[in-house]
């Protein structure tokens, strides 16, 4: 684990293209940095804070799942509505 010689804030891996860096989180100081792979950001959660989820959660309250058509279907009457809205706030001939 390393500071930021700034600050003294948490330095945190970041990468920026094909670029290793270590940013501060508090200043936005950053470093060049080697050997990323090193690097892990973890936290310890007790069990009385997890939160456990399933897929069954929406099954036992009758919802069913789309279908690809049907999704695509709501996309584009969604997209009709919004260009309406569009056409009479600004108007049609603009």
């Amino acid at each position: 684990m390393r500071f930021c010689p700034k600050c003294g804030g948490l330095m945190v891996p970041a990468k920026r293209g094909k670029e290793a860096y270590l940013r501060c989180t508090k200043c936005g100081y950053e470093v060049k940095a080697s050997g990323l792979s090193e690097y892990r950001v973890s936290e310890n959660v007790s069990n009385e804070e997890r939160i456990v989820t399933t897929s069954k959660v929406s099954e036992g309250a009758g919802r069913r799942l789309r279908s690809r058509e049907e999704h695509l279907q709501e996309l584009e009457e969604y997209y009709e509505v919004a260009l309406e809205l569009l056409q009479e706030e600004f108007g049609e001939g603009e």
